[in-house]
């Protein structure tokens, strides 16, 4: 799926804590009324926690204030307007009953809102498909307990064994199989908020009118409330949380979709009570490093967003604490997708230099004491290749000298030999070029990179060799080696605002420009710098950058 992406801006009161980027624009233009292009599956993204989520914000004390703080939401006229191209979709349940529809409508402000109205909006504007923001939750509901997700498993907990999925306080490893006749039982809320939004997804038409198709590209999760009030729902909510993420990934079947949390509005950072310890496991949910996790969630800190109030007296219905949560969870969301985008696009270039095997190579007949030789060109392995090809053209040369066998065979293989030799002789002009590339203009430390790497494939091999073993010799000399330890703070430096995009880090590039000077890499960090104060959302490719700040 294609994202429309706009300026990243600086969010200013806003802590987001993921491996994605905060990539949205500061202020969104008013939905242009036009509808989604339906010939692509529907982009549903599935909201859920307690109260926070539900939302009570009151529309009438957000009319005075829209039209400054939040233009998109009203027109010309002072009218709420409508995007045609995202859906507003709550439904809500006790426990696994039979869910209510709420709302189903076109996004726009229209009775209490909550997150979803800021969400809506900073999702729909990035994509290019149609969006259904689903919302299926209800209030006074706990991770720990209500809202326990498959897989939980049962836990002790100050002496006391605490249920895990499906499990009671009589029978904390029991099963009640969802059967709510047996009494409520851990999970029985999961069970219900994921039934009520599949049974939506399962009548799409009627959700979103002339959808067909859909892909679940994310979650949003705003809760805590009740697990702040429980030492034993608090201190596991972290290793809860991850548990909640996977089980909606399954049962959703979108191992991919994004995930976005959001803290308690009244929490500061450092609290030690049970919402601090709700706050710190959700950003380090974020920061995790498991490959499930890494990139893909990302975590809000709502409290300089909150207008006052708490979450237990839902803000005192302040609209603007809804819409600033809601939006800055919709930047968060962006971020993440946009991040997936630049991963993918990474990916695509590291396929493009993936070596492919000479067609004539891949024919069935080809010489079997050929075959060792083809599978170490596919791992790169030219060195110990060309060892074994000198072996068996000394055998086929030796053969063709007696006469008589199959010669055709042999000829075939002799003719094979020389297309390995060849397309090795090329991969080593490939390799010069590029480390050549990045000396002619001045990045040292790139062409050390690019040489440590290619010693793995060519080392060995007089042609590339001698030419390299020259280079590394000049580049032990102490001013080369300043150079490329100074081109080495650049590309940390670059590789680390990628991942944070933050204020802090352009500063960092100013400081580094100015102790670089005139070099290649302190021209770089200035065009970052200048690049960035243009557009926030620049992209910033550092060999290009260093090449073009070693012109002129």
């Amino acid at each position: 799926m294609r994202f429309r992406f706009g300026i990243v801006p600086a969010l200013a009161g806003v802590m987001v804590m993921s491996a994605g980027l905060e990539g949205a624009e500061k202020v969104l233009p008013r939905p242009d009324g036009k509808p989604a292009d339906m010939s692509k599956p529907v982009q549903v993204y599935i909201l859920m926690g307690q109260s926070n989520m539900l939302g009570f914000g009151k529309p009438s004390r957000l009319q005075g204030v829209a039209a400054e703080k939040y233009p998109y939401l009203v027109d010309d006229a002072g009218q709420w307007t409508v995007r045609k191209d995202v859906r507003n979709v709550f439904v809500m349940c006790s426990g696994n009953s039979a869910a209510k529809d709420r709302k189903n409508e076109w996004m726009t402000i229209s009775g209490n809102i909550g997150p979803e109205i800021g969400i809506g909006h900073h999702v729909g504007h990035v994509t290019d498909a149609p969006v259904l923001i689903l919302k299926s939750c209800i209030g006074n509901r706990s991770l720990g307990w209500d809202l326990l997700p498959p897989g939980s498993e049962a836990y002790e907990h100050n002496g006391k064994l605490q249920p895990g999925y499906r499990g009671t306080p009589k029978e904390p490893r029991g099963d009640t199989g969802g059967d709510m006749s047996k009494g409520w039982y851990a999970g029985c809320q999961y069970d219900g908020d994921v039934a009520a939004a599949k049974k939506v997804l399962a009548n799409l038409g009627k959700y979103y009118p002339g959808a067909k198709k859909y892909e679940v590209a994310g979650f949003f999760w705003w809760q805590g409330d009740k697990d702040m009030r429980n030492a034993a729902h608090y201190e596991r909510y972290g290793k809860n949380l991850v548990q909640l993420i996977r089980a909606l990934r399954k049962d959703f079947n979108a191992p991919e979709a994004k995930f976005v949390t959001a803290s308690l509005g009244q929490t500061k950072m450092g609290s030690k009570r049970g919402d601090g310890k709700i706050l710190d496991a959700m950003a380090s949910v974020a920061k995790s490093d498991q490959p499930d996790l890494k990139g893909k969630v990302a975590f809000v800190y709502t409290h300089p967003l909150s207008k006052g109030g708490s979450s237990s007296g839902h803000y005192g219905g302040n609209p603007e604490t809804y819409m600033n949560v809601g939006e800055a969870m919709g930047k968060a969301m962006v971020g993440l997708l946009k991040a997936s985008k630049k991963a993918e696009v990474a990916k695509k270039k590291i396929v493009k230099k993936v070596v492919v095997v000479p067609e004539s190579l891949k024919r069935e007949g080809v010489s079997r004491l050929l075959r060792p030789a083809i599978k170490g060109l596919e791992s790169r392995r030219y060195s110990a290749v060309l060892l074994l090809l000198g072996r068996v053209e000394k055998l086929n040369q030796k053969n063709l000298a007696k006469g008589g066998g199959d010669r055709a065979g042999l000829e075939a293989e002799a003719k094979d030999i020389e297309t390995i030799r060849v397309f090795i002789d090329g991969q080593v002009d490939k390799a010069l070029e590029e480390i050549n590339g990045f000396v002619a203009v001045g990045n040292l430390y790139r062409a050390n990179q690019v040489i440590t790497q290619s010693n793995r494939y060519f080392g060995g091999i007089k042609k590339y060799s001698v030419p390299v073993g020259k280079l590394q010799r000049i580049f032990l000399k102490p001013d080369r080696k300043a150079v490329i330890l100074e081109g080495s703070r650049f590309y940390q430096l670059l590789a680390y605002f990628e991942r944070t995009r933050s204020a802090q880090t352009v500063e960092q590039f100013e400081k580094f420009a100015k102790g670089a000077g005139d070099s290649v890499y302190g021209k770089a960090a200035t065009a970052v710098v200048e690049a960035l104060k243009k557009d926030g959302e620049a992209e910033l490719d550092g060999d290009a950058l260093v090449a073009g700040g070693n012109e002129g």
